[in-house]
């Protein structure tokens, strides 16, 4: 989708800096400060550790490690304060480049500012090292203490803006951290990122230098006037489905790409009961007939049509159809429902801008629910945030993504990387209000010792293979979540409930004698974790739709291991190892399939991969009576 005019060249009106690890080389004081803090109170940093410490405020951080380990924040908060205080005093280094470039900015009479999570006090530290090594102030100085939200949080940007009267998409921020660039991105600023630690990739509005040497008041010009016009991420979009007569919203702010903040929306077309806010918000109580906006009517579903326009702040557009079926307010409640068990892969972080290649496979799936696992903490609310869905995350590995509503959650919030959580899920109401659910649970469960390896690598015996999945954890962990999901199975008739997960084995259904070449030779083999499931009433809904394992194996790991990772060459089994499973009587298959697609190169050369997981997802549809 392309802009509808070309807007004339914005110049460049300020240049907003970070500081810790961007203008100062302090990135890694503070990490070394936060480790030994750590360190005391029975912990060990360690790279995934990296999103709750660079570029956070020290309450954040503080918070974590109080989590971890039981001692109180404020304490916490206070000695890093002073630790680090005390390390910026005696070991502040200029980063290369970066006098250089303040210099010739200030020559060129361009407005600086220092945008920093750090405490005022420890600002004040650094700009006086600065200024001993030849720099001469900053226009303006924002910090932690002058902003009630600060980074990830667009609040410190555009309040350095405001205090220099300068609209956003005139400015260039400079920063070192993903949560930094975050920020400066929800503001609407043009990026320039330089790395100190956590790697960040280009995009739309994000240019990557590897340092400040090779920054010009020249090219941070360039940044703005060439500033990428605004995009969707897809043409169209089907929101979940309304009801005449009730209230409805949708979102569409998160699905923007390449705009300079602000961004305006506005209906271009659309039904007369849908109001499209500026804030990307839709709303409005549909008709119970159907109006000239309407592009299909059947007996009970009407869908009507808007486009929507996103206009930013150099006054380039985007547009994006969106259709909305609404049912007759007599209408039956919805009967179909796809539901999707997907693992990330640490968040997708092996794979660029995996973020919006999420998003887009979510989108073409038309999926109404997700089980995540490898969500790594921030996945589900940020995937939730741009859809416009509801979401549940639970521990730093695990949730449930939903077009409709969540009204309950179910199992510990607080879950380890291994184990499942669950959410209750109001997919509609009948014409008499009364409430129509599902209950969904997701599961991640310990992948080593691996069955398949045992078997095709160590030719193991089918019993040696039971034994080995005991051994694994395994078994008791799905014993442990059927024990937990036991009262919804047992009013699954009337409610009915779904467990979705990567479960780290293979299941019976898959490995039999007529199956056995597919495995290397191995079969049947009676896999324990498959076999518990089945007792606890669970039914495997692709073995369902497709019954035949040597047809149809399903493989779902893995789409980037063709070959085995341990530089052996020898190949990597294939394997069905995600599952949507359902138990109660409402529920009937349609169909079921994995979804891996676009490019998928092999490991390790992954990262301009369209898919971006080393699992394969399971997608499967279902009737619901």
């Amino acid at each position: 989708m392309t802009s509808s005019y070309s807007p004339a060249p914005t110049p460049l009106q300020a240049v907003l800096f970070d500081m810790d690890g961007t203008l100062v080389d302090t990135e890694q004081l503070w990490w070394d400060t936060v480790a030994e803090a750590a360190e005391r109170l029975g912990h060990v940093l360690v790279e995934a550790d990296q999103p709750d410490v660079l570029g956070r405020p020290v309450e954040h951080t503080a918070g974590v490690l109080a989590a971890r380990s039981g001692a109180p924040a404020t304490v916490i908060a206070a000695e890093l304060h002073r630790a680090f205080a005390d390390r910026v005093r005696t070991r502040v280094v200029p980063r290369p480049g970066a006098l250089a470039l303040l210099g010739a900015l200030r020559d060129e009479g361009v407005p600086t500012a220092l945008v920093t999570a750090s405490p005022r006090e420890v600002a004040e530290t650094v700009v006086a090292a600065l200024a001993e090594a030849g720099h001469g102030g900053f226009t303006v100085t924002v910090t932690a203490d002058d902003t009630a939200l600060t980074k990830p949080n667009p609040d410190p940007y555009l309040a350095a803006c405001r205090a220099l009267r300068v609209p956003p998409a005139a400015c260039v921020a400079v920063e070192d951290t993903p949560t930094g660039v975050a920020s400066a991105e929800a503001a609407g600023c043009q990026v320039l990122a330089v790395p100190s630690v956590a790697r960040i990739d280009p995009a739309p509005g994000r240019t990557v230098l590897d340092s400040l040497e090779q920054a010009t008041p020249d090219r941070l010009r360039a940044l703005v006037a060439d500033a990428p016009s605004p995009r969707f991420l897809v043409p169209g979009l089907t929101t979940r489905r309304a009801r005449a007569g009730r209230p409805f919203t949708a979102r569409v702010a998160g699905l923007v790409r390449g705009a300079a903040r602000p961004v305006t929306f506005a209906a271009a077309d659309g039904p007369d009961w849908l109001t499209v806010h500026a804030d990307g918000t839709l709303s409005g109580t549909p008709s119970p007939l159907p109006g000239p906006d309407t592009a299909e009517v059947t007996a009970d579903i009407t869908v009507a049509v808007a486009e929507v326009t996103a206009v930013d702040a150099h006054g380039a557009t985007a547009r994006l159809t969106v259709r909305i079926p609404v049912a007759a307010a007599d209408a039956p409640a919805l009967d179909r429902v796809r539901v999707m068990s997907w693992n990330l892969w640490l968040g997708g972080r092996p794979v660029d801008d995996h973020r919006d290649k999420q998003l887009a496979v979510l989108l073409a799936a038309d999926v109404d629910v997700v089980g995540l696992q490898e969500t790594a903490v921030h996945a589900a609310p940020e995937l939730a945030d741009a859809l416009g869905w509801f979401h549940h995350s639970a521990g730093e590995n695990l949730a449930v993504l939903s077009r409709h509503p969540v009204v309950d959650t179910l199992g510990d919030p607080a879950v380890g990387f291994y184990g499942a959580a669950g959410a209750r899920i109001r997919l509609d109401e009948h014409p008499d209000g009364a409430p129509h659910e599902l209950v969904l649970w997701t599961a991640h469960l310990n992948y080593t010792p691996y069955g398949p390896y045992d078997a095709c690598f160590g030719g193991l015996s089918a019993p040696e293979l039971a034994a080995r999945e005991r051994e694994s954890g395994r078994v008791g962990e799905i014993e442990g979540i059927l024990a937990g999901m036991a009262p919804d199975l047992a009013a699954a008739d009337r409610t009915p409930v779904l467990l979705v997960g990567d479960f780290n084995a293979p299941s019976h259904q898959d490995w039999t004698a007529e199956a056995a070449p597919l495995h290397g030779g191995h079969g049947p083999v009676n896999w324990p974790v498959s076999r518990a499931v089945e007792r606890a009433g669970l039914r495997d809904s692709y073995r369902e739709a497709h019954p035949d394992p040597v047809a149809a194996p399903g493989t779902t790991w893995s789409p980037v291991h063709p070959r085995h990772e341990d530089g052996s060459g020898r190949p990597e089994p294939q394997d069905r190892i995600d599952f949507v499973l359902h138990a109660g009587e409402r529920l009937t298959v349609l169909d079921s399939t994995t979804v891996a697609t676009g490019r998928i190169a092999p490991w390790p050369d992954v990262a301009a991969n369209d898919w971006p997981s080393d699992h394969a997802a399971v997608l499967t549809t279902f009737r619901f009576a």
